[in-house]
C-alpha cells in the first residue's frame, strides 16, 4: 500500500477504476475484488465538485494502478484522472470504447463542441438533444431552434429556453421507440455526442432510417497512459503491468 509520499510500502496489486461507463463496471466485476470502482460526486448542473480531486487522490495513493473508464465524453473526469495519475505517480491506463463511424447512408455534421451547434443548426429546427444535463448552459445560444432535451432522471425543473421541453425516459431505448418519438415530436435533426457503444446507437439508427441529419459532437482526446478499447485488453494490461509486479 502506498504512503502519502507516493512510495509503495506493501504492493497488493490493487487497481482503482475511475468509472462512469459500462466498461468500467464490467472491468471491476472481472477483477474479482482486487479493484475499487470510484465515481465522481456530481453536481447536477456544474459537473464535478471541488472535493473530487482529494477523494480520488486519497484512494489512488493506496493502489498500484489507475484505469480511466468514465463516459467517453466526460471531459472533466478524464482530465481529473490524468492529473491524479501524474501527481500520484501510479501506472495509468485509459479504457474507452471505439467511436461510432458514419456510413454512406448517414448524414452527420461534425461539431467540435456543443456550443458550435448554435452556428450549424438552422433556425426553426426541431432538435432531439441527448447531450446530458451539464451541457444545458451550452444550449442557450440555440434560441432559434425548438429543443427536445432528453433527461433520464425525472424532475420538475422549468425548461430554461423559450422553445422546447424536456423529454423524460428510461434507457435503454430501441430503434423502434426512437423512430416513434421522432415522428411524434416531428423531430428533424438530432444533436448528440459520439459516445460509441450499443446503448446510444438506436437514436443514430433511427435518424438514418428517417433520413435526418445528426449533429455529432466529436469525442475529446484526453487520455493518460496506454489506450485500449475493450475490457479484455484492459484486463490483460492489469495482469501484465500490475499483478506480475506484485
Amino acid at each position: 500500500m502506498k504512503d502519502f509520499d507516493g512510495s509503495n510500502s506493501a504492493r497488493q496489486g490493487q487497481v482503482v477504476i475511475l468509472g462512469g461507463s459500462a466498461e468500467a463496471r464490467d472491468l471491476a466485476a472481472r477483477l474479482d475484488g482486487r479493484s475499487r470502482l470510484w465515481l465522481p460526486a456530481r453536481d447536477r448542473m456544474t459537473g464535478q465538485g471541488a472535493s473530487d480531486h482529494a477523494a480520488l487522490m486519497e484512494l489512488v495513493l493506496t493502489a498500484d494502478a489507475l484505469v480511466l473508464a468514465p463516459h467517453p465524453c466526460d471531459v472533466a473526469s478524464l482530465h481529473l484522472g490524468a492529473r491524479v495519475a501524474e501527481q500520484a505517480g501510479v501506472q495509468c491506463l485509459t479504457l474507452t470504447r471505439p467511436s461510432w463511424r458514419p456510413t454512406p447512408r448517414d448524414t452527420w455534421i461534425p461539431l467540435r463542441s456543443a456550443r458550435d451547434a448554435a452556428f450549424a443548426i438552422p433556425a426553426g429546427s426541431r432538435v432531439l438533444v441527448t447531450l446530458g444535463r451539464p451541457s444545458l448552459h451550452d444550449m442557450r445560444a440555440l434560441r432559434h431552434a425548438h429543443l427536445f432535451v432528453r433527461q433520464l432522471t425525472a424532475h420538475n425543473d422549468p425548461f430554461p429556453m423559450k422553445y422546447g421541453r424536456y423529454l423524460h425516459g428510461i434507457a435503454p431505448f430501441t430503434e423502434a421507440q426512437e423512430i416513434a418519438l421522432m415522428r411524434r415530436f416531428r423531430i428533424d435533426a438530432v444533436l448528440t455526442r459520439n459516445a460509441g457503444g450499443p446503448g446510444g446507437w438506436p437514436k443514430i439508427a433511427a435518424a438514418r432510417r428517417l433520413g435526418l441529419p445528426v449533429y455529432m459532437v466529436t469525442r475529446p482526446r484526453v487520455t493518460a497512459g496506454p489506450v485500449v478499447n475493450t475490457v479484455d485488453a484492459a484486463l490483460d494490461w492489469v495482469k501484465e503491468r500490475v499483478w506480475l509486479d506484485v
